[in-house]
C-alpha cells in the first residue's frame, strides 16, 4: 500500500481516508440491524439520443418512461431480503427514490478539444462515455446517478456500472466520494444503460428493466453470478438470476431475483454505506418531476431555475394555472386541451391502440386494446390488451434452451420445471434475440456479456473467483498452456538450481586453491557435431609455470587439451603439453581455437612426484560452465579425485 496525502491506494480499490479527528461511528450489529434510511436517491439523465428515439422527442413522454421504468426496478429491490445465510434473518425494504430527472432535448455544444457525454457526432467507447459522465459535479448530491442513452456499443454491451465496495470510504458504487483523475474530479456513484443492442435493434421494455436493475445491482455491490449451482441454476431450477453474466430473457422466475451470492455481496455494502447517503422514505419529494401525494405539480426544479409558467418551487400550481405542461399530457399552456387530441401513440407490439384526451382531465386515458389474436412482440398474440408470448399461446411455457446447438432455436417446455426443448417445426430466432450466452447471430449463440463491471476509472478493481472461473471455462486450451507454464517454469528453475548447487559443492570439495594469473576467456571448440562455445578459466600462459607445478593443492582447472593420446599416465619429466602448429591465438589471450582432432579432457593434479596428469576416457559431453570454471561429466571429477587419493595414500 502506498500512501499519498489523505488517499491510500489499495490493490484493487481506492479508499479515501476520513480526516483526522473525526469520531468513529458505532459499529453495526449485522444480525440485528433495522435500517431507518432505506432510500437511495437517484439522478436520472437522458441524453438527446434517448429523448429522440425512446421518448419520441416528447419531454413528458421521456420523463414518464423513466419514472415507470424505475418504478418497476424499485419493486425488485424492495422485495429482496438482504441476508447472508438461511440461518439468520436479513433486512428488506431497501429501494430508490427519484430525486431529479434531467432530459437533454438537444446535443450539448462543446469547444474544440472538450468532450461531453451529450455532445453530437461522437462514437463512444462505453468506458469513455461513463468516465465523461462521471465528471458531473452534481453527482455528489445523490446516492446514484444513471445515464440513459440510445446507441449501440461494441461487443453487444448494454450497460456499464461501477461496483460498490464494502470498504466504507472506497470509491465506486453507492455513496461514493469524489476522486481526482487527469485533472478531473470523478464521482463514481454512476452507471449507464442503452436501449439499443449490438445489432441496432431497440431492446424491449422487459429487457430494459432488467438491464437497469442489473446495473443498479453492480452499484450496490454485486458481482456477476459465479457459475455455481447455487447462484447460476439451470432452467429446471428457476433459471439464471438477475446478475448473471449474460443477458436474461425475463422468461424464468429467477430472472427478476438476486441470487444468494449477490444478496450476500450487497448486504455487506449496505451495512457499510447505507447510513452515509441513503435517506428516510418520504411520501413526496418536491422537485423530482414526479407528482406525488400532497403535490399539485412537480416541474423538477432541482438543479434548474424556477422558471416554469405553471408550477412553483413548492410544487403548487401558479395563479390561473389548471395543470402543468411538464406533468400532464393533456395540458397546453397550463390549460386543458380539447378532446380528440392524441396523447399516446399506438403500440402494436404491446397490444395498445392510440389514446386521446377527453377534454375533462389532464391525464391521458388508458389506451384501448388491440383486437384479440393480433400479432405482437416476438410472434406472440394479443389477448385482452396483453401480449401473450408464443409458447403460452400453445399452452406451454417460454424458455431458453441450455444446449449450445439449440440455443438459437425457439424453445418451450410443458411445465415450469420440465426440460426446455426446441419446438417442431424448428424455428431459428432472429439476430439480436437473447440466448443462453448472449445474442443470436446467424442461428448461433454468440457469447456476449451484457455489461462491463467498472470499479475505478477504466480497469477492473481486482481479480475475483467469478471472472477467473469464467475466463478459464471459456479459454480451456489457453488455460492448460498457461497453467503448464506456471508450474513447469518455476519447477525447472528450481531443479536447475539444485543440480548446479550440488555440482558446485562437489567441485569445491575436490579442488581447492587458485592458480596464478587466471582469467576467464571464451574457448571456441571445433565446429563439429556436439560442440559449442563455452567460457573457461585458464592461465594466461599456455604452459603452466613452475610455481603452479609445485603447488601442493590440486588445480581448479579441468583443462581441455587436444591431441591423439592414449589413456595412460604422463610423468613430469616426459610430459609437457605444447601447442600444436594447428593451435593459434586470434589475439592476445582472447580466443583459443582448437584443432580438428580427437580430443580428451585432462585432469591436472599436482603434489605427487610421479604423476602430473591423469587422462581419463573422454566424458560424453561437457556438462556446463559456471562461475568461469569448466566442469565435465561427473565421471571425470570422480575418477580424478580417486586417482589423487590413491597417489597420496602411497606416499
Amino acid at each position: 500500500m502506498k500512501e499519498e496525502g489523505n488517499a491510500s491506494t489499495l490493490e484493487g480499490d481506492i479508499e479515501i481516508k476520513e480526516p483526522k479527528g473525526r469520531s468513529k461511528r458505532q459499529a453495526i450489529d449485522p444480525y440485528n440491524w433495522e435500517p431507518v434510511q432505506t432510500r437511495c436517491s437517484l439522478l436520472l439523465v437522458a441524453d438527446f439520443r434517448f429523448y429522440e428515439n425512446m421518448g419520441g422527442s416528447n419531454l413528458k413522454g421521456t420523463i414518464n418512461f423513466l419514472i415507470s421504468l424505475i418504478d418497476r426496478v424499485n419493486k425488485i429491490f424492495l422485495e429482496t431480503e438482504w441476508k447472508d445465510s438461511d440461518r439468520h434473518s436479513g433486512f428488506s425494504g431497501m429501494g430508490f427514490v427519484i430525486q431529479e430527472v434531467m432530459v437533454h432535448t438537444e446535443p450539448t455544444p462543446v469547444s474544440r478539444g472538450e468532450t461531453h457525454y451529450n455532445m453530437a457526432g461522437a462514437s463512444w467507447n462505453v468506458r469513455d462515455l461513463l468516465e465523461v459522465f462521471s465528471r458531473n459535479l452534481n453527482h455528489r448530491w445523490f446516492c446514484l446517478a444513471h445515464l440513459f442513452t440510445d446507441q449501440k456499443f461494441d461487443g453487444g454491451i448494454l450497460g456499464l456500472a461501477y461496483v460498490g465496495s464494502p470498504r466504507r470510504n472506497s470509491v465506486g458504487g453507492i455513496c461514493s466520494p469524489g476522486y481526482v483523475k487527469n485533472g478531473y474530479t470523478l464521482y463514481l456513484n454512476s452507471g449507464l444503460s442503452t436501449s439499443r443492442n449490438h445489432y441496432g435493434q431497440r431492446v424491449i421494455t422487459r429487457e430494459a428493466d432488467l438491464v437497469t436493475a442489473h446495473e443498479f445491482g453492480h452499484n450496490w455491490g454485486s458481482e456477476h453470478d459465479p457459475d455455481l449451482p447455487e447462484c447460476s441454476p439451470d432452467g429446471r431450477h428457476g433459471g439464471s438470476f438477475l446478475m448473471y453474466t449474460y443477458s436474461v430473457s425475463g422468461y424464468d422466475p429467477n430472472n427478476k431475483k438476486f441470487s444468494p451470492c449477490s444478496i450476500r455481496s450487497v448486504r455487506a455494502v449496505l451495512l457499510a454505506k447505507a447510513s452515509k447517503c441513503f435517506s428516510k422514505p418520504e411520501e413526496s419529494f418536491c422537485g423530482n418531476s414526479l407528482v406525488e401525494e400532497g403535490e399539485e405539480c412537480d416541474a423538477g426544479f432541482i438543479g434548474s431555475e424556477d422558471n416554469d409558467p405553471c408550477c412553483d418551487s413548492t410544487c403548487k400550481l401558479k395563479h390561473g394555472a389548471i395543470c402543468s405542461d411538464k406533468n400532464a399530457p393533456c395540458c397546453r399552456s397550463c390549460q386543458l386541451v380539447h378532446g380528440g387530441i392524441i396523447c399516446r401513440e399506438s403500440q402494436p407490439s404491446a397490444c395498445k391502440r392510440e389514446a386521446y384526451c377527453n377534454g375533462a382531465s389532464q391525464d391521458c386515458p388508458s389506451s384501448m386494446p388491440q383486437p384479440d389474436g393480433s400479432p405482437c412482440l416476438d410472434r406472440g398474440k394479443c389477448r385482452e390488451g396483453e401480449c401473450v408470448p408464443f409458447c403460452e399461446t400453445l399452452g406451454l411455457h417460454s424458455c431458453l434452451c441450455d444446449r449450445e446447438e439449440d440455443a438459437c432455436k425457439r424453445c418451450c417446455r410443458p411445465t415450469q420445471n420440465s426440460t426446455c426443448k426446441p419446438i417442431e417445426p424448428t424455428e431459428i430466432l432472429r439476430d439480436g434475440t437473447p440466448c443462453i450466452h448472449g445474442y443470436c447471430e446467424g442461428g448461433e449463440c454468440k457469447k456476449t456479456v451484457q455489461d462491463i463491471v467498472e470499479r475505478f476509472w477504466d480497469i477492473i478493481e481486482d481479480i475475483n473467483i467469478n471472472t477467473v472461473m469464467k475466463f478459464l471455462n471459456d479459454n480451456i486450451v489457453g488455460t492448460v498452456v498457461i497453467v503448464s507454464l506456471v508450474i513447469w517454469i518455476p519447477a525447472s528453475c528450481l531443479i536447475s538450481y539444485v543440480v548446479r548447487s550440488e555440482k558446485r559443492e562437489e567441485y569445491e570439495r575436490v579442488f581447492s586453491g587458485k592458480t596464478k594469473r587466471e582469467s576467464t576467456k571464451p574457448f571456441r571448440l571445433p565446429k563439429e557435431k556436439g560442440t559449442r562455445v563455452i567460457h573457461i578459466k585458464r592461465q594466461n600462459r599456455f604452459r603452466p609455470d613452475s610455481s603452479t607445478l609445485r603447488n601442493t593443492q590440486p588445480s581448479k582447472e579441468c583443462y581441455r587439451y587436444y591431441g591423439d593420446h592414449n589413456d595412460r599416465l604422463f610423468p613430469r619429466s616426459t610430459y609437457r603439453p605444447e601447442p600444436s602448429p594447428q593451435h593459434h591465438y586470434a589475439h592476445s589471450d582472447s580466443e583459443y581455437y582448437a584443432p580438428r582432432q580427437r580430443h580428451f579432457p585432462i585432469v591436472r593434479s599436482h603434489g605427487a612426484e610421479d604423476v602430473h596428469a591423469y587422462r581419463p576416457k573422454p566424458p560424453s559431453v561437457v556438462t556446463e560452465a559456471f562461475y568461469g570454471f569448466v566442469t565435465y561429466e561427473r565421471q571425470c571429477v570422480d575418477r580424478a579425485a580417486a586417482r589423487i587419493a590413491q597417489v597420496q595414500a602411497k606416499n
